[in-house]
């Protein structure tokens, strides 16, 4: 799969090894969500940090800024970011919200389908 804008990008690694690439935050949230796959084969969850692409965050280093003219690949307008002062900062300078990963998770469960 080749990545639209590696900015919002995530991956789910399975207990099986497998890897599983998403284009946008909001896929990866609703894969999980709606049973894409059982909690129990997920091994690891990884995002592109907004600020710096070339790097990977795991979920726990993760905090995640939503804004509505945040434009993302599946227009979730979800972006990860590193946790503490530099997405704090991002999230004041662009007027949006910093969600934990259950945050995410409850969006996506009660946005409509597109």
């Amino acid at each position: 799969m080749t990545l639209a804008d590696p900015r919002h990008a995530g991956q789910l690694v399975t207990t099986t090894g497998k890897v599983i690439p998403f284009d946008d935050v909001g896929c990866l949230a609703t894969f999980v969500a709606t049973g894409g796959i059982a909690a129990e084969a997920i091994h690891s969850v990884w995002f592109h940090d907004f600020a710096q692409p070339d790097s990977l965050l795991g979920l726990k280093a993760a905090v995640f800024l939503q804004h509505d003219s945040m434009r993302t690949p599946m227009d979730y307008h979800l972006v990860a970011l590193r946790r503490g002062p530099s997405a704090d900062s991002l999230a004041t300078a662009t007027g949006g919200r910093l969600l934990s990963w259950d945050d995410v998770l409850e969006r996506v469960r009660i946005r409509p389908a597109r």
